[in-house]
């Protein structure tokens, strides 16, 4: 008998029993759909952290004031942050260049309609040390002495979920906030506003969320100290390294110089976290949809086990016409392959239209960005489909041993 009429055979006996094969294929089916889903979830999850991390530049670090906590009361930074400090800060060894930078929060008005916005005052001709892919789609940077200049990430230019640009090029747009000022022991609400001229706007950049670009304001550094009033005082400095593998020793130093007084945040480090913090859930995601696929082997078992029980008359006449064990082991064992076959593909092709739409929909809900997809590398789908088929052969194992040891004499009586 060649392995084409062993298939048919299999086949031929799986129809015979359309309700109990179909139901075990089914719970097949659905452990490789969790697996498959998850898999592109994780991966394109793991992907965008990656394409949003590599736009910043990795060998940076950002230096920010640290406030404390005494007796339960939040206490003011004891460090300040001025160009005292920034020159310091040059003299560290390994260091290449030092940016200061403003960074607070604003209501930017064209016309009729508003937008709350986070504005940084900085250098932007040293931007292409912090950003190395960033890109204008118009006009061109602001200079350190233009005091009326700002550009414009792409999340500005055209809000989120709106598709008439907010501001355009070459416009004139107002910037407003409000702090409270107070006047004879009296805190009263005071509003600043100023007109700014939009000199340029930034290609989509995909930038981290707390240090996002596209959804940013950016001025110069003397612009936004004139008009948030800092008086020389800047919100954070980013310290760029010759080489990312000087980023440790550097900010070593750093701390060795300022101590507690001061909080240094690593992108490579926030980006390594963030990726560990995934794949631990991903493997926590991964076996819960891996008990799926053993219920669904302890199913097949259960089938095929049935399936000898009920058809030891049957394995008694084939045994009698002459099938050796070995054969009648293969018809079972082929069974439980095809049941494998049939669910991981028909898993892969669910599991993928699954995850793509339950994907779209989480990203709906919670206003991911569009750029995030589940992604399905082909060797990850490969190695579910053998896994599955390769369980199936496993657990269609012993019921098919099981049938091949059955005495024919004893089987022909039933």
């Amino acid at each position: 008998m060649d392995i084409l009429e062993v298939f048919r055979f299999s086949f031929e006996a799986l129809k015979d029993r359309k309700l109990r094969s179909t139901l075990t294929i089914l719970m097949v089916v659905i452990g490789v759909t969790l697996i498959v889903s998850l898999t592109g979830m994780s991966t394109g999850f793991t992907e965008f952290i990656n394409a949003s991390f590599s736009t910043l530049s990795p060998n940076t670090l950002i230096v920010v004031p640290a406030a404390g906590v005494e007796r339960g009361t939040w206490t003011a930074p004891s460090v300040i942050l001025d160009a005292r400090m920034v020159e310091r800060l040059k003299s560290v060894e390994g260091v290449e260049v030092v940016i200061p930078f403003i960074h607070r929060s604003a209501t930017l008005r064209s016309g009729s309609a508003s937008m709350n916005v986070l504005v940084a005052g900085i250098d932007q001709t040293k931007l292409h040390y912090i950003y190395p892919t960033l890109s204008l789609k118009k006009g061109r940077l602001v200079q350190p002495t233009d005091c009326v200049g700002i550009i414009v990430g792409s999340d500005v230019e055209i809000p989120p979920g709106q598709s008439k640009p907010l501001v355009e090029y070459g416009k004139t747009v107002t910037l407003e906030y409000t702090y409270v000022k107070e006047v004879g022991g009296i805190p009263k609400p005071v509003t600043v506003k100023r007109s700014f001229i939009v000199r340029g706007i930034l290609n989509y950049l995909g930038s981290p969320s707390y240090i996002n670009v596209d959804s940013m304001v950016q001025m110069s550094l003397s612009a936004a100290n004139s008009f948030f009033k800092c008086g020389g005082k800047y919100d954070g400095i980013i310290v760029v390294t010759k080489s990312i593998e000087l980023n440790d020793k550097v900010e070593k130093e750093i701390r060795e110089i300022y101590g507690k007084d001061i909080g240094i945040i690593s992108p490579k480090v926030i980006a390594q976290t963030v990726q560990n913090i995934l794949g631990g859930w991903s493997i926590f995601m991964l076996t819960i949809a891996g008990v799926s696929l053993v219920v669904a082997a302890v199913g097949i078992i259960t089938t095929l086990f049935t399936s000898v029980m009920e058809r030891t008359r049957e394995i008694g006449i084939l045994k009698a016409l002459g099938f050796r064990d070995s054969q009648v082991l293969l018809l079972f064992l082929t069974e439980a392959i095809l049941i494998g076959v049939f669910g991981a593909t028909i898993g892969l092709i669910v599991g993928m239209v699954f995850g793509t739409f339950g994907f779209s929909m989480i990203m709906s809900l919670h206003e991911f960005p569009k750029v995030i997809q589940p992604i399905y590398l082909p060797q990850h789908l490969i190695s579910i489909w053998l896994f599955t088929v390769t369980l199936s052969a496993l657990a269609g194992l012993y019921p098919a041993w099981r049938a091949s040891k059955l005495n024919p004499f004893v089987a022909l009586r039933r």
